[in-house]
């Protein structure tokens, strides 16, 4: 099964032409304060690492200066999880946030094809919020061979309660 890191589907979506916050991958806590000199300002610190909940698990930090990033990247690297080590932190500028979604391509043993996961409420404890808020998080079972429509695309985000507008540009995203 392929999986990718934050740092490499941000690359991907970079490709596509969809705007990413500033940010540098890092494989040592100097290379972090060289990062967030260039970044400038107050940056995210993220652990790459295949997991869940990586906010509650304290694997993603603030930094506003060079040394906090040293620190805390350094803690960081020297974490386990999953009986895996953390060998990139993602480095990259804090945003103000307007809206938040969460998107998520998984390949389902049950429907034996790929499925696309989207809430309208961002990723932040997505399991939380399958959970409390099920209207909020929506699922579409790919043909494999029609790809995803846009049709099905916008159907798919106005289950989550998104329209007009904000609907069709993210329908097209997802496409």
């Amino acid at each position: 099964m392929a999986r990718l890191h934050e740092f490499q589907g941000k690359a991907l979506l970079r490709q596509m032409g969809i705007t990413v916050p500033k940010e540098a991958v890092v494989t040592s806590a100097e290379a972090a304060a060289d990062a967030v000199a260039i970044i400038g300002g107050e940056t995210v610190l993220k652990a790459q690492a295949w997991t869940t909940a990586r906010f509650k698990q304290g694997l993603i930090r603030f930094a506003t200066t060079a040394a906090d990033a040293t620190a805390i990247t350094r803690e960081l690297l020297a974490r386990q999880i999953s009986g895996y080590p953390v060998t990139h932190v993602l480095v990259e500028e804090k945003i103000d946030i307007a809206e938040e979604y969460f998107a998520s391509l998984i390949i389902s043993d049950t429907e034996s094809a790929p499925v696309l996961i989207f809430s309208a409420t961002g990723g932040s404890g997505v399991e939380e919020i399958v959970r409390e808020h099920p209207d909020k998080v929506a699922y579409f079972t790919i043909d494999v061979r029609n790809g995803i429509r846009d049709f099905e695309a916008r159907n798919l985000v106005r289950r989550t309660g998104i329209h007009g507008k904000a609907q069709q540009a993210i329908a097209g995203i997802l496409v």
